[in-house]
């Protein structure tokens, strides 16, 4: 066996140890949410729905010129179906107008407000209260990206569960009872998150969520396979393995004590919520309480997120996830086949820096190289074409796993003509879409590898960072 031959089967070893390794996930986490639903009551929702001694939350939505939608974010939040909750928004340097149109929704003043400062930010311009919504403020400060954002909606919380989410995100309505349940019944358990999903194809009437239907373009059904993929089923297998490296920005439930001990959110890091993540973790090893904290996946807790459905902005943001993962891992090193820091160091660190961070690298060379090959002569056309069959077939089996378990929950679509587009988004995905994924991935390594950098990207504060 020649070198050549050594390289293609390399390549199409770590296919098979990729695909099998992401069937494994989501099988186990088809067992985890059954089991889930079997130790569920409704009448268990009930008492927390309507109990005084559920523990409050405060709700920060971090925002950066979101006029045009909002309102409509924070009429959601507002209707959540929870005991007590407030809601904080924060403008970080908002250019547009939604100062002004959160004011006129919402009948704002402007008051003098303090918080302690446990936790370093931009500056504090000024501090707004509803005279009509007595759980609603409004913070505005100068531009610090948003973590920063983040850390000045902290400071001026009152309650112990701080919830995190976007401004241009929106919660089915039990979503924090879903997120609060496991912090009711487990004092160990520091940190929750959902399963997150696009929200473009929503209705939205009143801040609530009247219909969903899924997005229009093939990019954004693209995405909708993804998330059912990685953001539902992988992460409900990653939480068991306590492997769940990545909170997404878009859904977090958290322990104020917890995110004040850790220092809150990095206005350096790339992508705040792995790298907020992958410090969680460390934490929880790290401190010398006797019971290790816990975080927890809840698969009944939803939020839907905008994604990007024009390509120019999709590559921003998959170069900008790529290089922020990156970051996460190398800044958390120490953690990696770590036997300290139990499964998390021994394959959740090793699997997110093998098998996320370094995958589109493995598989652009895997693509130049097959055709560099046989351009040269060293591999005959039948063998290329096998091996793309196999990448092409292996991407579709785990998609359609994904989604044909999705039809199984309360996210299944309830209509055919819904379905067979996502089912058609399955089949085209590795007839372009991937192969253009991949290249803004390769392009994020090399930036970060390579020149450092450390930007949000262009239009990136528009995009929700999830």
């Amino acid at each position: 066996m020649n070198a050549v031959h050594i390289i293609l089967w390399f390549i199409l070893i770590y296919y098979f140890a990729l695909h099998g390794l992401y069937l494994f996930l989501i099988l186990l986490g088809s067992v985890q949410m059954r089991r889930f639903y079997n130790q569920i009551t409704f009448a268990e929702y009930h008492r927390i729905a309507h109990s005084t001694l559920t523990m409050p939350i405060s709700i920060i939505i971090p925002s950066y010129n979101e006029g045009k939608i909002i309102v409509e974010t924070v009429s959601n939040v507002l209707k959540l179906n929870y005991p007590l909750h407030e809601v904080i928004v924060v403008s970080d340097g908002s250019t547009d107008d939604t100062m002004k149109v959160l004011a006129e929704a919402f009948n704002l003043r402007r008051v003098e407000k303090y918080g302690p400062k446990h936790l370093q930010t931009n500056r504090v311009l000024s501090v707004h209260e509803s005279l009509d919504i007595p759980n609603l403020v409004v913070v505005e400060k100068e531009n610090g990206r948003r973590a920063d954002a983040i850390n000045a909606g902290v400071t001026f919380s009152q309650y112990p569960l701080l919830c995190i989410t976007d401004a241009d995100c929106y919660l089915d309505k039990d979503a924090l009872l879903h997120l609060a349940r496991p912090f009711l019944r487990d004092s160990h358990v520091v940190a929750t998150t959902g399963v997150v999903r696009p929200s473009n194809g929503l209705k939205i009437e009143n801040g609530e969520i009247v219909d969903r239907a899924f997005p229009k373009t093939l990019l954004g059904l693209n995405q909708e396979v993804e998330y059912a993929r990685s953001f539902q089923w992988a992460r409900t297998g990653l939480s068991r393995l306590n492997s769940m490296l990545c909170i997404s920005g878009a859904l977090m439930m958290i322990k104020k004590t917890t995110f004040e001990a850790l220092g809150g959110s990095s206005a350096t890091a790339i992508t705040d919520d792995i790298e907020f993540t992958v410090r969680l973790h460390q934490h929880a090893f790290d401190h010398k309480r006797k019971e290790k904290e816990k975080l927890v996946f809840v698969p009944d807790a939803v939020c839907y997120t905008e994604v990007p459905e024009k390509f120019g902005l999709y590559a921003s943001q998959r170069n900008r996830w790529q290089r922020g993962t990156l970051q996460a891992l190398f800044r958390g090193w120490r953690m990696i086949f770590n036997p300290r820091y139990g499964l998390t160091g021994l394959f959740g660190m090793p699997f997110f820096l093998i098998f996320e961070a370094f995958a589109a690298l493995v598989e652009c060379t895997a693509w130049i190289s097959m055709f560099v090959l046989l351009f040269l002569g060293d591999v005959n056309i039948w063998e290329v074409v096998v091996m793309l069959y196999f990448a092409y077939i292996l991407n579709v089996f785990i998609s359609l796993s994904a989604i044909l378990l999705s039809e199984t929950t309360k996210l299944r679509t309830g209509r055919w003509g819904e379905l067979w587009k996502e089912l058609l988004a399955v089949f085209l995905d590795n007839l372009g879409f991937h192969q253009f994924h991949l290249l803004a991935r390769v392009l994020g390594t090399i930036e970060y590898v390579i020149f450092r950098r450390k930007d949000l990207g262009a239009h990136m504060d528009r995009i929700v960072l999830s």
